[in-house]
């Protein structure tokens, strides 16, 4: 377990975040001004026993919590604390033993895709599901994992039926442990990642789980991001857990994206592209809808775009080469290869799984920094087609924050801010995630946005720098040659991503 500490003060109030992730669980301390005075960190396993299947021990993943809430406290008090919030993976999911809490399968992974073959048969519906959820029928949401399960389970099937086996996303199951099994409840934002909920009412969809055979006793009721959802003992104390969220939601919370028309471009692994579209949900083509955060008064939405490859193309790149080489700024962009980063197929706003990377204007006199270049660039242009999708819809960003590990590429953020035109605002700090589930449980009961009146991003904007013709040109080129990987296709089946 490792553990970060910044300052000791002598402040009555805290409020604990937790963001359990695919590789890691952390939590933060924060006061009451918003600042993090520690950070814990425990690492988790994943577990891939064949292609295609990606799993935790959901036990594991329970001790982790556990983990970090005993060593963020190391030395405070558990009476300051005044709550705790809970940010998890969105999709991952599990069965459990309703009256021991015992999990009767592993957590299946969002990144799990045995439900693919399902997704092939119920193609015809993709339609409805996706108006009914705003997301696509696709095997990383939950609903197709939960049915694998039961359909190679007569008896899972037989206890969920009559309630005696619970299904639900991670952090549903996380709640009930860490409640010694008094409360039990997912919020909006995780149950949307089933493809169970009706978007429009916030509540589970009678239609869908017939069409994937749930039983309803098995699933939690669906309760506000921002809720009383249970009480934590630690050591003597009780401890509200006051916000249940999912992680990019949590991190929009916690880069300070929580005004109407803010855009976070989050680059990790992967790159996610979030508008806060306000109190109504917006619905564009190639584009995922879906909660940002909810309150007993009030429900805000988000426009979501997913780049499939970011980080991951970068680190393939680099390896490559011996020794990694790094690009050589300004840049001509006109000597520039096309790389399109699909190494993991591509995602918005084309939804094309059965394509692969591809390189395009080589010449003999390309070299290896300009390949790296021409990576984040690719990035860059994934991006900005997420986010023309979205300004033809007239849903245009105020604001553009940029954040995550590979944002830490001031030669990406030069690039994106080239290609998108406009200023980009890098986040201040680290841990976006935990300190967002952190500020839903401290503010969620006031009304207004999580996290109103702090300073989360550089006050120094990346701007546009160089020849605005010469990006153009660029994406032009981009989108040419994006037209020519996806001519090469056989015609999409919409319904799997």
């Amino acid at each position: 377990m490792a553990v970060l500490f910044f300052y000791t003060a002598s402040v009555p109030d805290y409020w604990i975040g937790i963001d359990q992730g695919s590789t890691a669980t952390k939590a933060c301390l924060m006061n009451r001004r918003g600042q993090m005075r520690r950070v814990v960190s425990a690492p988790v396993a994943t577990r891939r026993p064949a292609p295609g299947l990606v799993e935790h021990d959901a036990e594991a993943l329970y001790r982790s919590v556990r983990l970090v809430l005993g060593g963020i406290l190391r030395g405070v008090s558990p009476h300051h604390v005044r709550a705790i919030g809970l940010a998890c993976q969105r999709s991952t999911c599990l069965f459990w033993d309703a009256r021991t809490g015992r999990p009767l399968t592993p957590a299946l992974s969002w990144q799990d895709r045995r439900g693919e073959a399902l997704c092939a048969t119920l193609c015809e519906h993709a339609g409805s599901i996706a108006g009914k959820t705003g997301l696509r029928l696709n095997p990383h949401y939950a609903a197709s994992k939960a049915r694998w399960l039961l359909d190679r389970s007569p008896d899972l099937r037989r206890r969920a039926e009559r309630g005696a086996a619970r299904f639900g996303t991670l952090d549903s199951f996380l709640l009930f442990r860490m409640t010694r099994g008094q409360a039990w409840s997912t919020d909006p934002t995780h149950a949307a990642r089933t493809l169970l909920m009706d978007l429009s009412r916030l509540d589970w969809d009678s239609s869908l789980l017939e069409l994937f055979r749930i039983p309803p006793r098995a699933l939690p009721p669906i309760r506000p991001s921002a809720f009383p959802a249970g009480i934590v003992r630690i050591g003597g104390t009780r401890v509200r857990l006051a916000a249940t969220l999912g992680d990019q939601q949590a991190a929009l919370i916690g880069v300070g994206g929580t005004a109407h028309g803010a855009m976070v471009l989050n680059y990790g692994t992967g790159a996610f592209a979030a508008l806060n579209t306000g109190a109504r949900p917006q619905r564009v083509p190639g584009l995922l809808t879906s909660v940002a955060w909810s309150t007993e008064k009030e429900t805000r939405y988000i426009l979501e775009g997913t780049v499939n490859s970011a980080g991951s193309a970068l680190a393939w790149i680099r390896g490559l080469t011996e020794p990694p080489a790094q690009p050589r700024y300004p840049l001509d962009l006109s000597r520039l290869p096309i790389l399109i980063p699909a190494l993991a197929g591509l995602a918005a706003p084309h939804w094309r799984a059965d394509t692969g990377a591809a390189i395009f204007d080589l010449h003999l006199s390309s070299s290896s920094r300009e390949l790296e270049a021409a990576t984040l660039a690719g990035i860059a242009c994934r991006v900005r087609e997420i986010v023309d999708r979205m300004e033809e819809r007239g849903n245009r960003p105020r604001r553009i924050l940029v954040s995550g590990g590979l944002a830490r590429s001031t030669d990406l953020l030069r690039l994106q801010a080239n290609l998108l035109g406009r200023p980009i605002f890098p986040v201040l700090g680290e841990q976006a995630t935990a300190r967002g589930a952190a500020l839903l449980a401290r503010d969620g009961g006031k009304g207004g946005a999580p996290g109103d009146g702090l300073r989360h991003a550089s006050s120094q904007a990346i701007r546009p720098a160089g020849s605005r013709e010469s990006a153009r040109d660029y994406f032009r080129r981009f989108e040419s040659r994006m037209k020519l990987l996806l001519s090469d296709l056989s015609p999409a089946s919409d319904e799997v991503s």
